[in-house]
């Protein structure tokens, strides 16, 4: 029996979660965007930010799955290939010939406007002798010569011959180029919750606390199909403060307006969609046939998604028991208009199919009003089935004694 092996398995796993963890990174990056910045995934560097000076920052990013005996992500280690391997691609990048670098003088000119942040999920290490060294120097208390003996040094002590590479990479630039590099080179570890930093971006944009979640499912999905669709039509994804504000900035009014909002939860459908009594009404008058599993379940997600809102609502605080009484008074007020004018107040001994399917016709028509805001007409269809299946309303004229 062939398979992928559990090596394989947990790679992958890996390579998924650091895509994710990038993307998320580029989210969060979005959110806080100024005026006159665009930030790029996957363009100038995994993530990239340009400033409205001319001036770019380039981000690594590195996620690891592996933990720490107390459950942490582990360290970021002197000689962690993540961390030498970063530098390397910079400092390749920095003497690229490709780019116009060739000479010191176009590298420093690169580095004018050019720094670079390396940024993990991977803790930070007090003894982690590189990070150390740099952060010596770039608080003056420590020389740039001082910081390539340092790494030079570290050389040494490595055995691992693919990071003494990246080690000879670093060590090959000249030493104006390394001084400028190393002063423009920062890091940003820790940053494990990425999504909670997306949360946290959002509510310190004034969204209230109970609608954080729907602006970012919102927000997400979109730039992620927004994304595909760029990379799918051959260009590149680069969003500026500009564009965000204009495709994205709905979903931060939205949550700001007052207006209540309405999620679209996943409906845990009965298990027999037929013993509902409102499908049974339904049937019953010929609205529906009683194999009509498509018509059954649309109906009944249209019933789960006004009761599954209502719930919600309530929990948030958003409105009141009384506000949802005034519904069902309002519902009931129109149906009983229309279930009088169907039957003038008289038991029916004839075919009533025709007039029950007008009342629930012409109730298809009508809109809800929950807290002064009209919902949606599927939504006031979930209201009427969902009274219809207390159930409080009928369409027969003996609906009572049928269904109580």
């Amino acid at each position: 029996m062939s398979g992928r092996s559990r090596v394989d398995t947990t790679s992958a796993e890996d390579k998924s979660i650091g895509f994710d963890y990038q993307y998320y990174y580029f989210l969060n990056e979005l959110l806080n965007l100024k005026i006159g910045q665009v930030v790029g995934l996957e363009v100038l560097d995994d993530v990239h930010i340009e400033r409205p000076d001319g001036t770019n920052l380039l981000v690594q990013l590195k996620h690891t799955v592996q933990t720490s005996a107390q459950g942490a992500p582990i360290n970021l280690t002197t000689m962690d290939s993540d961390l030498w391997k970063s530098i390397s691609n910079w400092c390749k990048l920095i003497i690229d010939p490709a780019g116009g670098r060739a000479s010191v003088d176009s590298q420093l000119a690169f580095l004018k406007k050019t720094s670079f942040l390396l940024a993990s999920n991977k803790s930070e290490n007090d003894k982690n002798a590189l990070l150390k060294s740099i952060e010596a120097f770039k608080a003056t208390t420590k020389s740039h010569a001082e910081l390539v003996a340092d790494i030079t040094s570290l050389k040494a002590k490595s055995k691992d011959q693919m990071i003494q590479g990246y080690i000879n990479d670093v060590l090959s630039l000249d030493a104006a180029v390394s001084e400028r590099f190393f002063e423009h080179l920062s890091f940003a570890l820790g940053k494990d919750e990425i999504i909670n930093l997306c949360r946290a971006s959002i509510a310190e944009k004034q969204i209230h606390q109970s609608r954080v979640d729907d602006v970012f499912h919102a927000i997400d999905s979109e730039v992620r199909q927004n994304s595909y669709a760029t990379v799918k039509a051959g260009q590149k994804i680069t969003i500026s403060f500009d564009e965000f504000t204009q495709k994205y900035r709905r979903y931060f009014d939205k949550a700001r307006s007052g207006g209540l909002l309405f999620r679209k939860f996943p409906p845990v459908l009965p298990d027999n969609l037929l013993d509902q009594t409102f499908i049974k009404q339904l049937v019953d008058i010929n609205d529906i046939s009683e194999d009509n599993i498509e018509f059954h379940t649309k109906f009944t997600t249209r019933r789960l998604h006004f009761r599954d809102n209502m719930e919600r609502l309530i929990q948030d605080g958003d409105i009141t028991q009384s506000d949802i009484d005034d519904l069902e008074e309002e519902a009931s007020v129109m149906w009983e208009a229309k279930f009088l004018q169907a039957y003038s107040g008289q038991q029916s001994t004839g075919d009533e199919g025709a007039s029950a399917r007008a009342i629930v016709g012409d109730l298809r028509q009508r809109k809800l009003t929950l807290a002064s805001q009209e919902l949606p007409i599927p939504m006031s269809h979930g209201g009427f089935y969902d009274l219809s299946d207390r159930p409080v309303i009928g369409w027969l004229s003996d609906w009572k004694d049928r269904y109580k």
